[in-house]
């Protein structure tokens, strides 16, 4: 009697959790019908391009839905680990830089989709403390759409050599100007574009600024972008996720202390879990700014975003934990005409998940737009608007 009682008690918590869960996922697919608007919330300023696009890319007129059972901005952060696509190979190349610097570009080789000479070419800007695993989802999907994907390391980083004594701050794109000058060479015939997630954000958005109209890119995508990344944002990232971040960081600064001890104060650098002062430690004093407010200056993401020349598309969630809505610059938007934002209720930080079996909305977007900037510039014989607004 008590084996049977206890079974039949067993199968009874087994039913209530069934149809609690049962009962939690109709919440779940109500809530996000509910929550969901017409589309994201679009802003932008009225140009030829932009009406294009809105007439032609799909994802700018349907809303996100995120996945069901991952409706919250942390889960939709963190869903990338566990859900990228493992058909991506990668071929390594290595470029030695000017000062003898060298950069690893990981060339993706999806065997059932090949590339011809002029395919267009997608550079990848992963995170900081990231490399071609967490974007291999955005690849796998670009190959699929005939880009040649190129997946773009910074010295050191993305488990490659360092053969300097310094690493390279995420505001320099000096480094990301050779890559592309000699990827423009070796591919003279095709268009490229390029597309920034998350902390990669910060050096493509110097690139376009700083180089302006000679970037060599067609277009760019900016996913989670980071923009102002001054004292006070660096300060406000929450301790978790300042953790986060600053643990893949040390993992590659461990990687390379040999190289780093005459120019880097390690002890200081490995004992800091405060970002600003990694920060400091490990960019600002090496490289010889003369205070953080200098180094700072001379690295804001946006600081010549007056030059930017090309079609820009920012994806950004406003539920995002680590760029907050309010760090997003609106302003910027609505002066100039190659600039649009596209911004979702949820989607946490470089997230965008969705459906039952999670599919990346985000990479859908960024692919559809670029495709169709390229279309507009070369099938229909367009003229991109200038950034500020000149014919």
């Amino acid at each position: 009697m008590l084996v049977t009682a206890g079974v039949f008690t067993l199968g009874t918590v087994l039913e209530i959790s069934l149809v609690c869960l049962t009962l939690y996922l109709c919440y779940c697919i109500a809530k996000s019908f509910l929550d969901s608007e017409s589309g994201p919330k679009l802003l932008y300023k009225d140009s030829q391009l932009n009406d294009y696009l809105l007439s032609q890319c799909k994802h700018l007129k349907y809303p996100f839905r995120p996945t069901v059972w991952a409706q919250n901005a942390h889960l939709q952060s963190f869903l990338g680990f566990f859900t990228q696509k493992n058909d991506v190979l990668y071929e390594r190349e290595y470029l030695q830089l000017l000062d003898k610097g060298i950069v690893t570009l990981d060339w993706c080789r999806c065997q059932d989709f090949p590339q011809k000479r002029t395919s267009a070419i997608l550079i990848v800007l992963a995170g900081q403390a990231d490399d071609k695993k967490g974007v291999r989802t955005l690849c796998s999907e670009a190959c699929k759409k005939g880009f040649r994907v190129v997946v773009i390391n910074p010295r050191g980083h993305g488990n490659s050599y360092l053969s300097t004594s310094r690493f390279q701050s995420f505001g320099d794109p000096i480094d990301l100007r050779q890559c592309v000058m000699y990827i423009n060479r070796k591919f003279p015939k095709a268009n490229i574009t390029a597309v920034g997630v998350g902390s990669g954000s910060a050096v493509l958005f110097s690139y376009l600024g700083e180089f302006g109209s000679s970037t060599r890119l067609k277009a760019a995508v900016f996913i989670s972008p980071l923009y102002e990344i001054d004292e006070e944002y660096l300060k406000s990232v929450s301790k978790f996720y300042q953790f986060i971040l600053l643990c893949g960081l040390k993992l590659t600064l461990l990687r390379h202390s040999k190289a780093l001890t005459k120019s880097i104060d390690l002890q200081s650098a490995f004992s800091s879990w405060n970002l600003l002062e990694y920060v400091e430690k490990v960019y600002c004093d090496p490289l010889g700014y003369s205070s953080m407010e200098d180094f700072i200056e001379k690295n804001n993401p946006l600081r010549d975003v007056d030059d930017i020349a090309i079609p820009v598309l920012c994806i950004n969630s406003q539920d995002d934990p680590v760029c907050p809505q309010d760090h997003v610059p609106l302003d910027i938007f609505n002066y100039y005409p190659n600039m649009l934002l596209v911004s979702t209720k949820h989607g946490g930080h470089c997230g965008f998940w969705e459906g039952l079996v999670p599919r990346s909305w985000s990479v859908d977007l960024s692919l559809e737009y670029l495709l169709t900037v390229l279309d507009f510039t070369l099938n229909n014989n367009r003229e991109i608007p200038r950034a500020d607004g000149a014919k």
